[in-house]
């Protein structure tokens, strides 16, 4: 008799699939077995949460069934649904592995769970919970652990993409969003930048890079800049401050940068570097002048 899976069945949890898309379940599933692990080996704890690290190479391996580029595209999915946070906290500081933990407060609302069904979910074992055995381990965390029978229930179903997608595409959750608040904040910044003055190799780089900064602020809690966690409040203020001198000084400082190292995302690195040029540019003028013994 032929079976029906290989080695390395995969199980889902439909509604969670039906609401933020079939592979966005399958990866946020994996990561939170991860930190499960780490709960409870008691590792990897940092600002109040437990964290998962992986080269993006190595998470591909978790699903050989996908291009890297899928993966990479699922991981930002996340992000943008702010259900998964990023973090650096690598020892060596040339290390730039990505710490990843779930937004579970997030995940919670989008799924409409009630504060009484939150306080039971805390109270109930984990694997009673949504959250249920992942994909067998392949992972640089943890190595020769034994894979486990995998349990089902009524919401939890081995599938296959083919059967289900259609029916996550016509039943997944639309996100409000007000485009006329985002259109109206683009556009101020984009005139107190004077675009049209920068340089013509940069220009759509540059408008890209602040849509994203206004996005951040708009669908974020907290928005991730180089590791700092800053909260929306405070960000949204940031970003008002953006005009021609803070982009002219992001992009000088991008193109220094570009010619002593590799720039894998270029468009996240100028939106980093038009956010930190807010405040830097006053401070490296007098360090440069500093230097030159002017002051």
């Amino acid at each position: 008799m032929s079976k029906l899976f290989g080695q390395r069945p995969l199980v889902v949890d439909v509604e969670l699939a039906k609401i933020i898309g079939l592979n966005e379940a399958m990866v946020i599933q994996q990561i939170h077995y991860w930190l499960e692990v780490n709960k409870s080996k008691n590792i990897n704890y940092h600002e109040d949460k437990h964290w998962t690290y992986n080269s993006m190479s190595n998470w591909h391996k978790q699903f050989p069934f996908w291009s890297i580029e899928t993966v990479k595209r699922t991981f930002k999915s996340l992000r943008d649904k702010n259900l998964l946070l990023t973090g650096n906290f690598n020892k060596l500081k040339i290390d730039r592995t990505i710490w990843y933990t779930i937004n579970y407060p997030e995940l919670e609302k989008i799924m409409g769970i009630t504060k009484e069904q939150n306080e039971k979910c805390q109270n109930e074992p984990m694997e009673n919970s949504k959250m249920n055995s992942p994909l067998p381990e392949i992972s640089t965390e943890i190595k020769n652990k034994n894979n486990k029978s995998i349990s089902q229930s009524n919401t939890i179903v081995t599938i296959k993409k083919e059967s289900i997608e259609k029916e996550i595409k016509e039943e997944r959750r639309t996100d409000r969003f007000d485009y006329n608040d985002f259109n109206n904040k683009y556009k101020k910044i984009l005139k107190n930048s004077y675009i049209d003055h920068i340089d013509d190799s940069y220009k759509d780089a540059v408008r890209q890079a602040i849509r994203l900064l206004v996005l951040d602020g708009m669908n974020k809690d907290k928005i991730n800049i180089s590791g700092n966690f800053i909260p929306r409040r405070v960000f949204n203020l940031d970003i008002e401050k953006i005009n021609q001198f803070v982009v002219e000084h992001a992009i000088n400082k991008f193109k220094k940068i570009s010619r002593i190292t590799k720039i894998k995302n270029t468009i996240s690195y100028l939106k980093i570097c038009i956010y930190n040029a807010i405040y830097e540019r006053k401070i490296d003028v007098e360090a440069r002048l500093r230097y030159e013994g002017i002051v």
